[in-house]
């Protein structure tokens, strides 16, 4: 939705561009039908930080995998949905993390650590 009366807006896609947000259609052919999931963007920080991806090299799928049902489950702990959601995921490391869950422009949804709202 447009809000006609903002001094400035920034997309997803020119997040993606400077390397702000991940965009999960990159996933396409490695995750099903991950054009039609409920995730469209990943902060590069939460991937880069947390152990889902090192620089320069391959995403760990099944990692990502595992925080995309994660983030699934904190949802559907709600009756009715909303646009944003908030709840504790495990990382790679066994860590117990803080996220947040945003609708986002498209649509979709964007996984963020907290310090990345």
């Amino acid at each position: 939705m447009k809000d006609e009366n903002a001094v400035y807006s920034y997309t997803s896609n020119q997040a993606v561009e400077d390397g702000i947000l991940f965009d999960m259609n990159e996933m396409k052919g490695l995750i099903n039908d991950v054009e039609k999931g409920i995730f469209s963007h990943i902060t590069s920080n939460l991937l880069f930080s947390k152990g889902y991806m090192k620089e320069g090299e391959d995403i760990n799928l099944p990692n990502l995998v595992d925080l995309l049902n994660q983030c699934g489950k904190i949802m559907k702990k709600k009756i009715m949905l909303d646009s944003f959601y908030s709840g504790e995921i495990e990382l790679p490391n066994g860590e117990k993390q803080m996220i947040f869950i945003e609708l986002n422009e498209t649509g979709r949804f964007t996984i963020l650590l907290p310090e990345d709202h």
